[in-house]
């Protein structure tokens, strides 16, 4: 992989938002390329991963299936109520299932609010706030949806072993590509999490790591008005 170097990490994520580095338990290593400008390193490590092993630690993890975060509970698109002018809405970015499964159109994530949390195996914030929204998924039922995003990644089988490890079942994407970066404005480093309305519009993007489920559930209530 010519002009890529891996390492092993033994302190946060680059560029991220600061936070200590302690980790939950049960987690293992933590790859991630020192170079970090846009560009397609990351897709090529990723794309040569072998497909039937991702398939197998997805299922062996858990995670929801990303086929249904489009699709309503009576099999049909979610139909987006009107919002408040002025927000953007969600990049028409296609997003591969982290592991297997249906690509995920970002801009059709609508009719419920959402939380989408930017993070990956490499970043040791983005490892301590994960168990957060785990609690926050298996809190949400109906009435909010939460989805992770493995971001900037070169070895989606440690994420995977990582969301398995930690029970983390809530559907996960892959941004490889680092096509989140201008839309979310990830200069900044992740974890980002990004709250969405019913209709697809960005209305907040959080660009911290979070301590604590409480903090995380206030933050639904203050942008999206979802009180668990």
């Amino acid at each position: 992989m010519a002009g890529l170097t891996l390492a092993l990490l033994s302190a946060g994520c680059a560029g991220g938002s600061g936070g200590s580095d302690g980790q939950p338990a049960g987690v293992g290593e933590r790859v991630t390329e020192t170079r970090t400008p846009t560009g397609t390193p990351a897709a090529r490590a990723a794309t040569g991963s072998d497909a039937k092993q991702l398939a197998a630690l997805r299922a062996r993890a858990g995670i929801a299936p990303c086929a249904g975060l489009t699709v309503g509970p009576g099999g049909s698109v979610h139909q987006a109520p009107p919002g408040p002018p002025g927000k953007k809405p969600l990049p028409d970015v296609t997003l591969a299932c982290l592991g297997s499964g249906r690509s995920v159109r970002l801009s059709d994530l609508k009719g419920t609010p959402t939380v989408l949390n930017v993070w990956a195996q490499w970043c040791g914030p983005c490892r301590q706030e994960a168990p957060h929204f785990q609690k926050l998924y298996a809190a949400s039922g109906n009435s909010l949806r939460v989805v992770g995003i493995d971001y900037a990644d070169p070895r989606p089988e440690i994420a995977l072993a990582f969301a398995r490890d930690l029970g983390l079942r809530y559907p996960q994407l892959a941004d490889p590509d680092k096509r989140l970066l201008a839309p979310f404005g990830l200069l900044v480093g992740i974890p980002a999490t990004v709250f969405v309305g019913a209709d697809g519009k960005v209305v907040h993007v959080a660009h911290r790591a979070y301590d604590s489920e409480r903090e995380l559930r206030q933050d639904v209530r203050t942008y999206l008005g979802v009180k668990l």
